[in-house]
């Protein structure tokens, strides 16, 4: 593998980083309460059940439903313009929600250990990419990834909420390796945690694949015929494999 491989592509979450340690519905607690709290200052009072039925079981329960069926990225901006019409709130407070959406990621950021020593060492030898599904514009991660020390070893990073399909849709594939300049997708490894995401989807465009199964949980039924290049505990293993 190593003889014909020019880039490595990473997943985000789950990979390199966690942006999701705590519970789904603790998430949406927190939530509910950040946008309270920020209508409150602009002089509106909610519940937590208005707030819920209109900005976030729609965006949990319909759009990131659909997402995943479908491959066609939530249109946040969209979905939270809606909600505040049918709070009756006249002014476009869409993106200081999406900052507060984010903002309830990233209090409870974890970057796993050796993330950052892998890329430093990987991009002395490779060009490195980075895809990730986020309903959330890449700005935020953008610049998450840039206050860690991540950004600056990848030549280009790809945000589904920046496009109009998520992972596993080829689009999204073809998207990284046009951007990189990679004409044969099998010069390509691609490493993730989501065997979907980050296996059948690369996989079925003929890149190589990384799958990080630190639990040896089976390949999914509906994915049987489909095989890893490389089973991995962590990002980490990839030195003494590709180096």
């Amino acid at each position: 593998m190593k003889s014909t491989l020019k880039t490595i592509i990473f997943d985000m979450g789950g990979t390199l980083l966690d942006y999701d340690p705590v519970p789904e519905a603790e998430i949406r607690i927190i939530r509910n309460k950040l946008i309270r709290d920020f209508f409150a200052v602009k002089g509106y009072q909610f519940t937590p059940e208005q707030i819920d039925e209109h900005l976030l079981i729609p965006y949990y329960e319909t759009d990131c439903r659909h997402a995943e069926k479908t491959c066609e990225e939530v249109k946040l901006i969209e979905r939270i313009k809606k909600g505040i019409s049918g709070l009756k709130v006249y002014e476009d407070y869409s993106l200081w929600i999406v900052k507060l959406l984010h903002k309830s990621l990233k209090d409870n950021l974890i970057v796993y250990d050796g993330s950052l020593n892998t890329l430093e060492k990987l991009s002395g030898k490779y060009e490195l990419g980075l895809i990730s599904n986020t309903t959330i514009p890449g700005v935020y991660f953008a610049g998450d990834l840039e206050e860690l020390g991540m950004a600056k070893y990848f030549k280009h990073m790809l945000f589904t909420a920046d496009t109009y399909y998520r992972k596993p849709h080829s689009l999204v594939f073809n998207l990284m390796l046009n951007f990189l300049k990679i004409k044969q997708p099998q010069e390509a490894l691609y490493v993730g945690d989501s065997f979907k995401n980050d296996v059948y989807g690369p996989a079925a465009l003929g890149m190589k694949t990384a799958w990080i199964n630190p639990k040896n949980k089976p390949i999914p039924d509906e994915f049987n015929d489909v095989k890893p290049d490389l089973i991995i505990n962590s990002v980490s293993d990839l030195c003494g494999i590709l180096l």
